[in-house]
């Protein structure tokens, strides 16, 4: 997480924050709350305001010198890249924006999901663009950053359409599955460049607060 520190911006439960965000840039808001005691609503909404500000960048993937030597063996790749997003803690952070507004806030979780997407898809093409390499290697990026098991069920490598599986999905809000139809549909726009339409056909609960998504992706 790239941190720019402004004095008279942040007080001692930032900081609190800050550290703990530091120690682990994907920490849910409930886990922050109890280190810091206050409830997990303020953390979201302190979080937002130092991300408004500018006072927390970004967060960074680190892909572990085993992932560079597994998925990307013939080509020389920092370790470390920045990918700037909002905060991490989505399930706290989606009733924030859903709550602020309404209807509205599925668009913005969304367009957040896409800026994600377009994220990944601009690191992996820069590390090869051979499209079926580049599908697998957002599969194995996709899993690694937490969002869930994805598996491309029948999907067309030369068009990108097709229906994708996602599996060990962690989030409890049903509304996060708009953030992972913008991740997917944010990648497929920059590897393919053009624009795709991702629909949820399915959302079956596996075990408790652990779900599947199948997505149809169509070319727009």
């Amino acid at each position: 997480m790239l941190i720019h520190l402004v004095r008279e911006s942040v007080d001692s439960i930032d900081l609190e924050i800050l550290k703990f965000l530091q120690e682990n840039a994907r920490a849910q808001c409930n886990e922050i709350s109890k280190r810091v005691g206050v409830s997990d609503r303020t953390v979201a909404r302190r979080i937002k305001r130092m991300e408004e500000k500018g006072i927390i960048k970004g967060y960074k993937i680190e892909l572990s010198e085993e992932v560079v030597e597994n998925f990307f063996p013939s080509h020389k790749m920092p370790l470390e890249h920045t990918v700037e997003m909002p905060a991490v803690c989505w399930d706290s952070i989606i009733d924030v924006i859903v709550g602020t507004f309404g209807v509205g806030g599925v668009l913005i979780i969304y367009n957040i999901g896409l800026s994600i997407g377009r994220a990944y898809g601009t690191l992996l093409k820069g590390v090869s663009d051979e499209r079926e390499s580049l599908l697998s290697n957002f599969c194995n990026l996709f899993k690694s950053n937490g969002w869930g098991d994805i598996s491309l069920i029948k999907v067309d490598y030369e068009t990108g359409c097709g229906l994708i599986n996602v599996s060990r999905f962690p989030f409890k809000s049903t509304l996060s599955e708009n953030l992972i139809r913008g991740i997917v549909a944010g990648f497929l726009e920059k590897m393919y460049e053009r624009k795709f339409t991702v629909k949820k056909l399915e959302s079956i609960a596996e075990v408790k607060d652990i779900r599947k998504l199948v997505l149809e992706v169509s070319c727009k």
